[in-house]
């Protein structure tokens, strides 16, 4: 008897150790940015994690291992506190007669919080720019023109399970799923990593986008985006929304891909695809430039 409690304790202490080790191994940093579960960020400052999530997406979310190079005007913006952005936003939104709607909800409140809206857990701190790869046109010659009501159809997002924050259609009009209030995960990294705690910390916004077969792969894939993949009134929108997301943070977010994200998980998706990062520095730049105005 004394000698089967012996083996049943060491037993149960080898599973327990193992355990643990398992449990050391699962956090340990995740994927090539480098993601750590405990401090909810990824490795490096803002400006070098900005520069390893914003790599440019290849066909079948194929991703470069050199960090990507960002604007000057937008490197020098990443991390750091926005100033009076927020009451220069706000004159500027009311004297347009934007709505709050269109960036995410009201400046004035907060953002979410990570581990679900802890309030004593980081705000969030990343602005995850997707693509919807909807809607999808099999084996059409080519792509409709930008204003087809077909690929500007932002109602089908729509209802209490709407994938992202924010959507954009091709027009640069948006549809709310959630205000930038509300703790949401959309990503492999968020939902099969790292669980409840990263809920909160991202912030997720759609670009419309449509795509096509390739007729070399298989019969349902969705492997081709247009060229160029968004257009200005997208650029102009995203612009918008990373100002108004930063105002209510206080610093500029670290924006990023949502491949970059999920890079090396199964599942990873492979968008946005062909985003312009200087044509989004720019509609960045020329939003500023009206708001001193």
């Amino acid at each position: 008897m004394i000698r089967l409690r012996r083996g049943f304790i060491g037993i149960a202490f080898i599973a327990l150790a193992g355990c643990a080790a398992l449990t050391r191994l699962v956090e340990r940093p995740i994927g090539p940015c480098g993601f750590d579960v405990e401090t909810l960020q990824f490795a490096g400052g803002p400006l070098a994690q900005a520069r390893c999530l914003l790599r440019p997406v290849a066909q079948g979310g194929v991703l470069p291992a050199q960090p990507a190079a960002l604007p000057d005007s937008l490197a020098a913006l990443v991390g750091q506190p926005v100033g009076d952005l927020k009451p220069r936003l706000q004159r500027w939104l009311a004297s347009q007669g934007i709505a709050d709607a269109a960036v995410g909800g009201p400046l004035a409140a907060p953002l979410s919080h990570a581990r679900d809206d802890d309030p004593a857990a980081p705000a969030a701190r990343y602005f995850v720019l997707h693509d919807t790869s909807t809607p999808w046109l099999g084996d059409a010659p080519s792509f409709p023109p930008d204003d087809a009501p077909a690929l500007n159809d932002l109602a089908r997002f729509a209802g209490p399970e709407a994938v992202a924050h924010v959507f954009v259609d091709r027009r640069g009009e948006t549809l709310l799923g959630h205000d930038l209030r509300v703790p949401w995960r959309a990503t492999q990294l968020e939902v099969r990593r790292v669980g409840p705690r990263s809920r909160g910390l991202f912030l997720h916004v759609e670009l419309a986008q449509p795509r096509r077969r390739d007729p070399a792969g298989s019969p349902r894939n969705d492997a081709i985006a247009p060229v160029p993949g968004f257009t200005d009134a997208q650029y102009a929108q995203a612009a918008l929304l990373y100002a108004a997301a930063s105002a209510r943070r206080g610093d500029w977010l670290i924006p990023a891909f949502h491949a970059a994200l999920d890079e090396g998980i199964a599942g990873a998706h492979d968008d946005p695809q062909h985003f312009d990062i200087a044509r989004f520095a720019l509609a960045l730049d020329r939003l500023r430039d009206a708001l001193v105005r």
